[in-house]
């Protein structure tokens, strides 16, 4: 009974120090450049991804182990194409894009979103980088860079046709918020990066958007070089019940540069026969 309450007490005390995120592979994109937002589709079989200069891709995924590749690549042209496209979500009422400059929303069939007045007061490169659905239709939306210098980054709600700000999220360290995705328990995930002459670095925050006092929980800081410059999140929940996290780089259209997809899951979702595949 003593080895079977010391070995229950070992396992408790590895689980609650095991990491947020499990890693589970990286798949290269060859032949995709400049993607910016992914949206992973039919319970992780397929995805579509979007290019800052207004183009989208639709691809199966086939997964191997720690790798992977992409079958039946398809060019999807944008009803409405145009420079700057940084975000994608879809929701029940449609799927829509965020662009940077200037700072706006639409729709897929080219109708604008009313703005929020401070959407104007962003750096034309630094706007609406990020850009998530929740079920319900409602969007959340924050820029790259706040406003005021190291202000925190303001939340964006856009629900019932009406903007407000649903929780201001504390900048700490060189992070900027590039990507974001609502999970399947309505948690608001945001991807960060950061960069320095020893490569990109990437942090992945996760906050209940609907909580009135929202608090941010870091799942994951990346070593620098770890990862390319993920750009694109997408949140999703497999067949057999686990939680995954589907990331997309963004090359720049530089040789020096990649574009591939890299995949963790929480750990917590990782019990019994649950996985990402």
């Amino acid at each position: 009974m003593r080895w079977r309450i010391s070995f229950a007490l070992i396992w408790l005390t590895s689980a609650s120090l095991a990491d947020p995120l499990t890693f589970l592979r990286s798949i290269p994109l060859k032949g995709l450049s400049g993607l910016s937002a992914i949206e992973v589709e039919h319970g992780g079989a397929a995805a579509f991804v979007l290019s800052d200069r207004g183009i989208g891709y639709r691809f199966t995924i086939i997964r191997n182990g720690n790798t992977g590749q992409l079958m039946n690549i398809q060019t999807v042209k944008l009803p409405y194409p145009e420079r700057d496209t940084e975000g994608l979500a879809k929701s029940q009422n449609g799927t829509f894009f965020s662009y940077e400059g200037p700072g706006r929303i639409s729709r897929d069939n080219g109708t604008a979103i009313s703005s929020h007045p401070d959407f104007i007061r962003y750096k034309k490169n630094k706007s609406l980088e990020a850009l998530a659905a929740a079920r319900d239709g409602t969007l959340y939306t924050l820029p790259e860079k706040p406003a005021r210098r190291g202000a925190p980054f303001p939340i964006y709600r856009y629900k019932n046709k009406t903007w407000d700000i649903a929780a201001l999220l504390p900048k700490r360290g060189l992070f900027q918020p590039t990507g974001a995705d609502i999970g399947p328990k309505g948690w608001l995930y945001i991807l960060e990066r950061a960069f320095t002459p020893l490569g990109f670095s990437s942090r992945i925050r996760r906050f209940d958007p609907n909580s009135p006092k929202p608090h941010a929980e870091t799942l994951i800081t990346t070593k620098f070089g770890k990862h390319d410059n993920l750009e694109g999140i997408s949140v999703w929940e497999s067949n057999s019940g686990a939680t995954c996290l589907t990331l997309v780089s963004d090359d720049n259209f530089r040789i020096s540069q990649t574009s591939e997809l890299v995949e963790y899951a929480l750990t917590e979702s990782l019990a019994g026969e649950a996985a990402c595949d």
